[in-house]
């Protein structure tokens, strides 16, 4: 092997370069590096066995192609490396912060042990047990497009509704629901209507 071809395959072994396509379907991307474009090649995810991840990269992210042989047909990409175009989303060590395209965050502040969730549209949560929540520490969420459970739910502790009304089952047990055919006096009264 002469002294040319062993360089350009050091060259290749690890470089640096951005996603030019996505092959959603064939879990596949193609890296532009420098004056190269490669074949298309797999890209690392977290987990990829009987636990798997998805998280496809985007068009524009940078990247890093490791090359076995320094081949870059073989190669695999590396996702994950902030740029001037993908900044990070934040700048805090106590913070793991997760942002979308859309606007969404999900954000868990470990100093102040807070989870914040930011939706601009809505959020289900469908599970085939209890759903339960506790008020040991602060959870705050936002869906401009609502929240629907799917789930018997429990809460353990103080609920605070600070909005429009309350129903159950299409009946105002709010604040401003009435009670017909009742006198006033020390009785009680039947149910809502």
């Amino acid at each position: 092997m002469n002294t040319v071809e062993l360089t350009r395959l050091l060259h290749n072994l690890i470089r640096l370069g951005t996603i030019a396509e996505v092959d959603h379907a064939a879990a596949r991307v193609r890296v532009q590096s420098g004056e190269l474009l490669t074949d298309w090649l797999p890209w690392f995810e977290r987990r990829a066995g009987t636990t798997r991840d998805w998280d496809p990269p985007t068009k524009g992210e940078q990247v890093m192609v490791f090359s076995p042989g320094g081949d870059p047909r073989a190669g695999i990409v590396l996702t994950g490396i902030f740029s001037d175009a993908h900044p990070a989303p934040a700048n805090s060590g106590d913070v793991w912060r997760r942002i979308m395209p859309d606007g969404a965050a999900l954000e868990y502040d470990h100093q102040t042990s807070h989870l914040q969730a930011t939706l601009p549209g809505s959020a289900t949560l469908d599970t085939q047990g209890d759903v339960s929540v506790s008020t040991a520490a602060a959870l705050t969420a936002t869906a401009a497009g609502g929240a629907t459970i799917n789930a018997d739910t429990t809460i353990n502790g103080t609920l605070a509704v600070v909005g429009g009304s309350v129903t159950h089952n299409g009946t105002d047990i709010g604040n401003t629901h009435t009670h017909g055919g009742v006198a006033s006096g020390p009785s009680k009264t039947g149910t809502p209507s």
